[in-house]
């Protein structure tokens, strides 16, 4: 079976891009078809292989701008064709992927990660004129795939006409979160991810962190909090780092504390599979609930203090049921059954065949 992989965009590291990963690793020579890439943006055996796209990738760099050109996504999709020498597509999708020309005997399985398109398409006039026709694409496109799979239920029930869906929550590389033992760090201080404050959140915090005599740390992407780091301590800002960096550092925290709502909680499952609490804002129940994970409907100072108090402290702490929220998202399950899933559209394909499917030894 000949297969391709199609996505919205290679832009940069991300946690859509470990998705396209897991899959390639399963197909390693199968070509990408996209709408924007951006060349050496992203290091590993992706920019090793065939990777076509569209003029955006001369004028986008970063997911903010390529929303920016949503309105031109139907009309670029119709001239991004995938060749009918593939038998099967395997589309990760954002919403616009799932669209690419291809032939009508070609098999497309789409997985869509995520559908939030109006938070973050920026709605310039022309935007607010066309997003409704964009929608529509998009609706309409996703029903023609030959099954769509999903990585949370409510996306599945904002597309309630949807005849063949399969919810497969993401994968996680939980390998690179060991579980320390519980007395190995003094869990101290609090760390907040950077990612989902603006200047004056995070100004804000810093102050009611003093003032409640809670040591902290910011981790993560902070580049959009340049104009006040240097006000604070070197090592107030410990910045984005490897997994390797950064497990050790989550492991010694106190709990993470994260107020970014756009992204899958990368940090939050890493922090809970080295056994430490999370509080989280408020939408990210929609990826994780449970013991040890709080939340925080808004950003509001009583409301994160009272938050900060009711951390569970160490000595009732079960390290090994925090970790366990994490086993739902880990790679080697998503990688099982995204091979399952994709084994029987191969035999849908070609039923009389039983000398191939999809060969993945980390599956097994």
């Amino acid at each position: 079976m000949k297969v391709a992989i199609t996505c919205d965009y290679l832009l940069g590291r991300s946690h859509y891009v470990e998705i396209i990963e897991n899959l390639c690793e399963v197909f390693p020579e199968a070509p990408i078809y996209c709408f924007a890439h951006k060349k050496g943006a992203i290091l590993g055996h992706i920019e090793q292989r065939s990777i076509k796209s569209t003029y955006l990738s001369n004028i986008v760099s970063t997911e903010e701008e390529f929303y920016q050109h949503s309105n031109k996504i139907p009309s670029l999709a119709k001239n991004l064709f995938v060749s009918c020498e593939y038998d099967l597509i395997i589309n990760i999708s954002k919403g616009f992927s799932q669209g690419l020309a291809k032939c009508e005997t070609t098999k497309l399985i789409t997985y869509l990660y995520d559908l939030d398109l109006d938070s973050k398409i920026k709605k310039t006039f022309m935007q607010k004129i066309l997003s409704p026709m964009v929608f529509s694409w998009i609706k309409k496109s996703l029903g023609q795939a030959d099954k769509v799979l999903s990585s949370r239920e409510d996306l599945l029930t904002t597309l309630h006409d949807l005849k063949n869906t399969e919810v497969i929550p993401p994968p996680f590389r939980v390998s690179d979160y060991a579980l320390f033992p519980k007395d190995m760090f003094k869990h101290h201080f609090f760390l907040i991810e950077a990612k989902g404050l603006n200047i004056n959140e995070a100004t804000n915090l810093i102050e009611w962190m003093k003032e409640w005599n809670y040591s902290f740390q910011f981790i993560g992407p902070d580049a959009h909090l340049s104009s006040i780091k240097s006000n604070f301590p070197e090592n107030t800002f410990f910045g984005d780092r490897c997994s390797g960096e950064h497990a050790p550092v989550l492991a010694s925290s106190k709990a993470l504390v994260t107020f970014n709502t756009e992204d899958f909680p990368a940090l939050a499952l890493g922090t809970l599979a080295t056994g430490r609490p999370v509080i989280l804002a408020k939408p990210l129940s929609k990826w994780l609930s449970g013991l040890g994970v709080d939340y925080i409907s808004h950003f509001d100072k009583a409301e994160i203090k009272k938050a900060l108090d009711n951390v569970i402290s160490d000595s009732v702490l079960e390290t090994q049921k925090l970790r366990a929220h994490v086993m739902e998202y880990h790679d080697i399950k998503f990688k099982a059954q995204m091979k399952r899933t994709l084994d029987k559209a191969f035999h849908e394909i070609h039923p009389h065949d039983h000398t191939h499917s999809s060969d993945c030894s980390q599956c097994k």
